[in-house]
């Protein structure tokens, strides 16, 4: 089988129904899972959850497109499809989701562009401060400082 370059979409592995898999999977050209797949999938390809397919993972992923059942958590570069057929139940990082009529998803959404994650990693940190009306003290470079209203 000649694999081009150019085309990494295009589903040249399948995963059958009656199959089952545990652990970590990687691939560099489209795969379709139409049985059960379970643990960690990275991939700069395509993934397709067929109408039969189980997947609980967590998904590193440029393109996901879900016609089956998936528990776990999609980080897609590029999209999230869930059609007809499809059913979600987990949290999705992509700038781009779609979800057909009749679909199913419980769980979160962020489109932004980071995870919050690493928002919390980047954020500077705050000093805390005293909330509300409340008398608080707290050390500031050492000494004690008392904060009442």
């Amino acid at each position: 089988m000649k694999f081009a370059k150019d085309k990494p979409e295009e589903i040249v592995s399948i995963l059958g129904e009656g199959v089952e898999m545990v652990g970590e999977i990687s691939f560099t050209h489209g795969l379709r899972v139409d049985g059960v797949l379970k643990g960690k999938i990275r991939s700069e390809s395509r993934l397709a959850i067929g109408p039969k397919g189980k997947v609980e993972a967590e998904v590193i992923i440029r393109h996901i497109s879900i016609n089956g059942e998936f528990r776990g958590t999609i980080h897609a570069s590029d999209r999230v499809e869930v059609h007809r057929e499809g059913r979600v139940y987990g949290d999705l990082y992509t700038p781009c989701l779609i979800i057909e009529a009749g679909a199913l998803f419980e769980g979160k959404c962020n489109m932004s562009d980071q995870a919050p994650a690493r928002k919390a990693e980047s954020a500077p940190a705050e000093p805390s401060k005293p909330a509300g009306g409340d008398p608080a003290s707290t050390k500031t470079e050492g000494r004690e400082k008392s904060w009442s209203m």
